[in-house]
């Protein structure tokens, strides 16, 4: 009889330290309570920000290239004639390739294979206004910026060059952002990225032992429990993950089960972005504004899972660094248990 990924009691220790594996994915983390209360030599704080002219304030439209989509729709350019709240621009420094070579199998040499990393890259500018965060940003600007997920995705997938396209944001420059105004990026590769190949198989692993999706399930099992949720309606729940790997990490998940993030309805984008706009307030007035990555894993365009993947979105607050230990094991450490993370988050609201 296979053990059953969703019992987490069979993970948790008598101790006060505990060795946590995350039920789909099997990565472990030591919960260890008490670490963030260690001594601190160092001073951590973030460097001020440049008194560069930013290029994604409203006016500098000069200093970027033309659109791929403005928002409101209707706007054929953003210019100060030409009022704007969301831009979509491609990133002028890309990490993939803008060229996709007609022969894009990978290159075997002995033990080494490479291939030309080509996709598209773009930047998603959330506000003509200059702020440093998605939770400080209007409520239209945060609907309008997952309005523009939703398009890019659904127009990379037609354009047919890629198999996959990853949402994510990085606020702060130790979530890799290396500018402060908010925005976020689209990056559409030609591969499925290995952590999503393994989000799918042991999804269907799982649908297949048990016939029924693993995520509905977790979202069961969560809300029973109840611990580490720190939101949920009829629609969405957010919860702090069984083996969170750092403090505050959240996982939302629509209620209703769904594949694609493509496919969600215009209700739904709405209601999701006003729920991260409000939890990311909560981080930061818990964390003390820490800088955060959030990103979206959906499904590939070629591949057909709905009977057992989902949409989802995680958000990161880079608030521990993986030093020696981890790099040598492959385990996290996490300061903070997910139970009194989601308490902490629920206690600000």
């Amino acid at each position: 009889m296979s053990r059953d990924p969703l019992n987490f009691e069979s993970e948790q220790s008598d101790g006060g330290n505990q060795l946590r594996r995350d039920p789909l994915l099997g990565f472990q983390v030591v919960v260890a309570e008490g670490r963030e209360n260690r001594p601190k030599q160092w001073n951590a704080s973030i460097p001020p920000a440049s008194a560069m002219r930013c290029p994604f304030c409203g006016g500098n439209e000069d200093a970027t290239p033309h659109e791929r989509l403005v928002l409101p729709e209707g706007l054929a350019r953003a210019s100060d004639e030409m009022p704007w709240e969301v831009r979509v621009l491609p990133n002028i420094y890309p990490s993939l390739a803008r060229d996709f070579p007609p022969n894009g199998q990978p290159q075997q040499q002995w033990l080494y294979q490479s291939e030309t990393a080509s996709g598209v890259q773009e930047v998603i500018v959330e506000s003509p206004q200059h702020h440093t965060s998605f939770a400080q940003l209007p409520e239209t600007n945060a609907i309008l910026t997952f309005e523009a997920y939703q398009r890019r995705l659904n127009t990379l997938r037609e354009q047919g060059q890629c198999r996959y396209v990853q949402l994510f944001k990085n606020n702060g420059p130790s979530a890799g952002a290396s500018l402060e105004h908010s925005h976020s990026q689209v990056m559409a590769t030609r591969i499925v990225p290995p952590i999503v190949q393994q989000e799918l198989a042991a999804s269907e692993v799982y649908f297949q032992q048990h016939g029924r999706s693993f995520w509905s399930d977790l979202i069961e099992r969560e809300l029973a429990e109840g611990a580490r949720v720190v939101y949920a309606d009829e629609t969405l729940i957010a919860f702090c993950p069984f083996a969170s790997r750092m403090p505050m990490e959240l996982c939302i998940l629509p209620r209703t089960p769904q594949a694609d993030f493509g496919d969600a309805n215009s209700t739904l984008l709405e209601q999701l972005a006003l729920l991260l706009r409000s939890l990311l307030a909560q981080v930061e007035k818990a964390l003390n504004f820490p800088a955060y990555n959030y990103l979206i894993h959906t499904l590939p365009f070629d591949t057909f899972a709905k009977d057992y993947y989902h949409w989802h979105v995680e958000v990161l607050p880079r608030v521990t660094v993986r030093a020696g230990f981890e790099w040598g094991t492959g385990l996290y450490v996490n300061p903070i248990s997910p139970e009194r993370s989601a308490q902490i988050l629920r206690d600000s609201m």
